[in-house]
């Protein structure tokens, strides 16, 4: 546990990184791979056994494992910014399921956790849905988990440990529910892939899913660009796959959304993971 001056400066490096690099609020979530971009470091994805994420100090570059889920992979990401902006150097972050003891773990874990996550943005988007974090329910926070981008272990324990939003009973009520179960609470279609349920609350973001994840509408939409996703037929619920890599968007009367689809476990530099594979 961070003592209560340091957490506050990591708060304050989190915040300003976002202001600085991307110039947005903090009521809304960030892609890091974008973040890490403006701020002119490189993401790498790359196969490696064993392995989470690494940053090279002297290079400016992140390397991520390609074989890990994606929220997993997004967490890692800001992980690794958070070793550059607080000085840690290079740093070789192996897969420890428990986490780490090292100071600097635990301090590039809690600036992960606030720059993907800042209070307001929670805030602000459980208001738009009408969600009580007093009652919370296991699909409210896996619907949100994918807004945020964090794997739904993360989300919870971010939600628990650090923002304090919800309790201890909660936490251990909601922790140990399988994702299938909860999956299979949202979608008739059985699946190993992401669902991302969107609507007009899903604001400043794009939808990023991988080939093969699912996502879902509140109403009917119109489609614009590629077809990298496909309409499926089901009688009372809007849901379309993600099909191939590739950029387009979703629209109706009052709200919009850009889709970028990219392959599953993909490996190489992160420009072009939603370009089409070539044979």
């Amino acid at each position: 546990m961070l003592n209560k001056v340091r957490a506050n400066q990591i708060v304050a490096k989190a915040l300003q990184t976002r202001k600085r690099f991307l110039d947005v609020s903090t009521n809304v979530p960030i892609c890091p791979y974008n973040l890490a971009e403006s701020m002119g470091i490189d993401i790498r994805f790359v196969n490696i056994p064993s392995f989470e994420g690494m940053y090279l100090a002297d290079d400016g570059v992140i390397l991520i494992s390609a074989d890990r889920p994606e929220g997993r992979k997004r967490f890692t990401c800001a992980h690794e910014i958070g070793h550059h902006i607080l000085g840690h150097g290079t740093v070789i972050d192996e897969i420890i399921e428990k986490g780490s003891d090292k100071e600097i773990e635990k301090e590039a874990d809690f600036f992960a956790g606030m720059l993907l996550m800042p209070s307001s943005a929670v805030m602000r988007a459980s208001k738009d849905l009408g969600i009580d974090f007093d009652s919370l329910e296991p699909q409210e926070a896996y619907m949100l988990s994918k807004y945020f981008g964090l794997s739904f272990t993360a989300f919870l324990a971010q939600l628990h440990l650090n923002l304090k939003l919800i309790n201890a009973a909660t936490y251990k009520n909601i922790k140990p529910i399988k994702l299938q179960d909860i999956k299979a609470t949202i979608s008739p279609i059985k699946t190993n892939g992401q669902i991302f349920i969107v609507g007009d609350w899903w604001r400043e973001r794009a939808i990023d899913v991988e080939v093969g994840d699912f996502i879902i509408v509140d109403n009917n939409c119109d489609f614009e660009g590629p077809q990298i996703i496909n309409k499926l037929d089901l009688f009372d619920i809007q849901m379309y796959e993600a099909i191939s890599p590739g950029i387009s968007k979703l629209t109706n009367d009052n709200w919009g959304a850009y889709i970028r689809v990219s392959r599953k476990n993909y490996s190489g530099m992160y420009q072009f993971r939603h370009e089409e594979e070539v044979v």
